[in-house]
């Protein structure tokens, strides 16, 4: 009889093994990265559609392995935003202007520009595309 705790799985031989799965939402953007490639002078990274708490570390994981270069963060396929997520983009935008770099966030879907209404934020304050730093 197998006994589920946690990720560890005892198949009743008394050997222990551990699922490794990559983050959903890590697994999304490399999908989204895959199909619609970069050119070498913009890098984009494409937002999954749901950026709830449980995929802001993951956003925030991809987003400074590209620190230190120019980047496009493309959001036309975000239906859903949690708080910690919207916290992370900002922090990206602040980041990439303090270290002097080009950061833009396209074509921001509705349900992200609602949340950031929501909160009492600006939108210029996320370095949309055309807005200025």
């Amino acid at each position: 009889m197998a006994r589920r705790k946690g990720k560890e799985i005892d198949g009743g031989s008394g050997e222990r093994s551990r699922s490794r799965k990559k983050p959903k939402v890590a697994t999304q953007m490399q999908d989204a990265e895959t199909a619609a490639p970069a050119t070498a002078s913009e890098p984009e990274l494409v937002l999954p559609d749901s950026l709830d708490s449980s995929s802001a570390a993951s956003i925030r994981d991809l987003l400074l392995a590209r620190r230190g270069a120019s980047l496009v963060v493309d959001a036309g396929q975000v239906q859903r935003v949690g708080i910690q997520s919207l916290q992370v983009l900002l922090a990206a935008a602040h980041t990439w202007r303090a270290d002097g770099q080009n950061y833009a966030v396209r074509n921001p879907s509705s349900a992200l520009l609602e949340t950031i209404a929501l909160v009492g934020l600006s939108a210029d304050q996320f370095l949309f595309e055309g807005s200025s730093p």
